[in-house]
């Protein structure tokens, strides 16, 4: 029995030796590497015949799932060339779209009206219509077929960003010869998609060159629940609206 826990002694100081800094801290233990959960393996994307991702309807899953809640999205186009910020709030019945580019354009529409702020400060007021101020969708869908549809994503894995697991797709490719809006030839693109349980498009990193040498990068970001968003100073406070 003596030389059963001598063997083991000597066996557990060769793994304090395997798995420690050598100094004070490793008394701490060692902190165990991530492992799978249940959840992660619920974390599916929809996919084609040949099991890569569908990003068509990835997509149509996006905007579907933003049509029911409160969200706040962000596009940052080319460094910070311009950033349009998209605001829903399905409680309140109200949208606000801004953009800061050379100046700033704010537009809110609520109460069947269109609400936009002047350069000078006043508020001018006209019926709504269907269509959004400088964006072509609330959830973002027209920017993600733009860029993302024509690329060949793959699932590279899992992470967690702000709190919430995301699947990580990401297409890679020196050799496009995709056509954008006719006049302009991509010849490489880097593009990373970050997909949430829901279907939802947390995120996009996109970078492309054209065959003129330019470059585009876009950043796209989507937060929901409560509180995404907030209405402006001067249309909660607006003293003038003609």
């Amino acid at each position: 029995m003596r030389q059963v826990l001598v063997l083991a002694a000597v066996v557990l100081a060769g793994c304090s030796g395997v798995f420690g800094t050598g100094g004070p801290s490793d008394a701490q233990g060692v902190t165990p590497a991530p492992v799978p959960t249940a959840s992660d393996s619920e974390l599916t994307v929809p996919e084609t015949a040949d099991g890569t991702p569908a990003v068509g309807r990835i997509i149509a899953n996006h905007r579907a799932a933003l049509s029911t809640r409160d969200f706040h999205r962000r596009l940052v186009v080319d460094g910070n060339r311009s950033t349009t910020d998209v605001w829903v709030d399905r409680g309140g019945k109200w949208t606000r779209v801004r953009r800061v580019a050379n100046g700033t354009d704010d537009v809110v529409v609520a109460n069947d009206r269109r609400y936009e702020r002047r350069a000078d400060g006043t508020v001018r007021v006209g019926s709504a219509g269907w269509e959004l101020s400088y964006v072509d969708s609330a959830s973002g869908r027209f920017v993600l077929q733009r860029y993302a549809a024509g690329l060949a994503y793959d699932r590279t894995g899992t992470v967690t960003r702000n709190g919430t697991r995301v699947a990580v797709l990401r297409a890679n490719t020196t050799d496009s010869t995709i056509d954008r809006a006719g006049y302009r030839t991509v010849v490489a693109a880097d593009s990373t998609l970050y997909v949430d349980r829901h279907g939802i498009v947390r995120a996009m990193d996109h970078r492309e060159r054209y065959a003129d040498g330019t470059v585009r990068t876009l950043r796209f970001r989507v937060w929901t629940g409560e509180g995404s968003g907030s209405l402006p100073a001067w249309f909660t406070e607006r003293e003038t609206a003609t």
